[in-house]
């Protein structure tokens, strides 16, 4: 269904503007996106993804979400659906789309909702930090709309229906330095040096759909780059041979369980996979604590 709204996600006044959820791509912070490939899509140079499902049962837990966080602040009213707000202020072009908006008289706050099938991200049972890209896309909200007095909440509903609320304190401080970043972000796209080459996936994913054909040509490498990616190449191999070599191990050495320790650190646990299967899921935040004690 086509849409005549100019700031829909993947139209061309969309690809233009600076949002807080591009936010952390620039900032380089993104579990989902580089600056590279935000720089590219940005310029139309390769094509912009579809709704994803996670992000469209994201969006389908919105009005739960919504509930559960009424119920936990009496007094507090929130907007019936999304709140933009949009800045041709900041020398860049700038929208602000809020989950929802809560006020309270004169009172008004930021509430983000989002939906996680790993709570790994954000901490062991929700006791640390919700994730950075999260967190910077927060705190642009916030530089934008001029909610700054209350605390943002960011609510997180996990597996098994577990949510949270973290309250995200305005930061100004960096909020200027995201403003900065965003500034010279933009002024970037009229030039034709794109971001430094990484090592995300996305990155990767951007590279091979630019240059989607092969047209029989041949390149000469650098002596340096060629030897990198074959001893690259071979490292990786004897690591998947080793890996999946210790993952049957632990399987073997689990059966039934759903959880393996050691030390009483969770190391591993298996949960069910694809085709009646099961899928081993490493626990890798107890890897320094565990050589600590096995020393």
């Amino acid at each position: 269904m086509k849409t005549t709204d100019p700031l829909a996600p993947g139209g061309e006044q969309w690809l233009r503007t600076i949002s807080p959820s591009k936010v952390a791509a620039i900032l380089g912070v993104s579990r989902y996106e580089s600056p590279y490939r935000l720089w590219h899509r940005q310029k139309g140079l390769v094509p912009t993804e579809g709704p994803k499902d996670i992000f469209t049962a994201g969006h389908a837990f919105e009005p739960a979400l919504a509930y559960l966080w009424r119920n936990e602040n009496p007094g507090w009213l929130l907007s019936p659906g999304e709140v933009r707000i949009t800045r041709d202020d900041l020398g860049f072009p700038a929208v602000c789309t809020l989950d929802r908006r809560a006020r309270r008289g004169g009172a008004r706050r930021i509430v983000e909702f989002k939906t996680t099938r790993d709570l790994a991200d954000w901490g062991d049972d929700f006791t640390d930090q919700a994730p950075a890209d999260y967190l910077a896309q927060v705190q642009f909200q916030m530089h934008l709309t001029g909610f700054t007095k209350w605390p943002a909440h960011l609510m997180v509903m996990g597996p098994f229906f577990q949510w949270h609320t973290y309250e995200v304190e305005y930061d100004p401080e960096l909020c200027a330095v995201i403003e900065d970043r965003c500034r010279a972000w933009h002024a970037s796209l009229a030039l034709d040096v794109p971001p430094e080459l990484d090592d995300t996936v996305a990155t990767y994913n951007c590279v091979r759909a630019l240059h989607p054909e092969i047209d029989g040509t041949e390149v000469q490498l650098d002596a340096d780059l060629a030897v990198e990616y074959l001893e690259a190449d071979a490292e990786a191999k004897a690591i998947d041979k080793r890996l999946r070599a210790a993952k049957t191990r632990v399987l073997d050495a689990m059966k039934n369980a759903k959880t393996a320790n050691c030390f009483d650190q969770k190391v591993a646990d298996r949960r069910p996979g694809r085709g009646g299967a099961v899928s081993l899921y490493a626990n890798g935040k107890s890897l320094d604590s565990l050589k600590e004690l096995a020393a």
